[in-house]
């Protein structure tokens, strides 16, 4: 546990101001040479939400009855891909760091479910799916092929949005 919590960036309301400023602030000053990553983020923002109705229908599904919630206990946090996406793709991120002690749990987690818009969510947030899903995802190979697919692409266009990011800025 004290790995994973000394991992976690940006747990003070000041950090995360802090990063989001220096974010935001880096995209207006180099804002031409981050063409291929705002186009990077906009892909990715159609490609989540082509997939955010699978999604829906998965949690509908399987959360309700579910004693494991994994978003209960799983510790989550916004990464810089995450942050980068949310500037890059003009949404608001969250308002803090989804985690900010030892053995907290997200703050945005309440008893309907999660709190935040799923645009909002850390990606992880969307890629893992439970054992409950998976299985139901398997009875409609063509329904899980498609969101293979589409988070496969997502997760490399995060990855190249983070590239050429840092390509621009430095």
């Amino acid at each position: 546990m004290e790995s994973h919590l000394s991992s976690v960036p940006w747990t003070t309301p000041a950090l995360w101001r802090e990063a989001n400023a220096c974010l935001a602030d880096a995209i207006r000053t180099h804002r031409s040479a981050l063409a291929g990553s705002h186009r990077q983020a906009r892909q990715t923002r159609l490609l989540l939400e082509s997939i955010f109705p699978h999604m829906d229908v998965l949690c509908r599904q399987t959360c309700p009855d579910c004693t494991d919630i994994c978003c209960r206990r799983a510790y989550v946090w916004a990464d810089f891909r995450d942050l980068l996406f949310c500037h890059l793709a003009d949404i608001p991120p969250p308002d803090r760091q989804l985690l900010d002690r030892k053995g907290g749990h997200c703050r945005y987690g309440g008893p309907g479910g999660c709190r935040l818009d799923r645009i909002r969510r850390p990606f992880v947030c969307t890629w893992y799916l439970c054992p409950a899903q998976t299985q139901r995802l398997r009875q409609a190979p063509a329904e899980m092929e498609r969101v293979s697919d589409s988070l496969r692409q997502i997760k490399r266009l995060r990855q190249e949005m983070e590239v050429s990011f840092i390509r621009a800025v430095t």
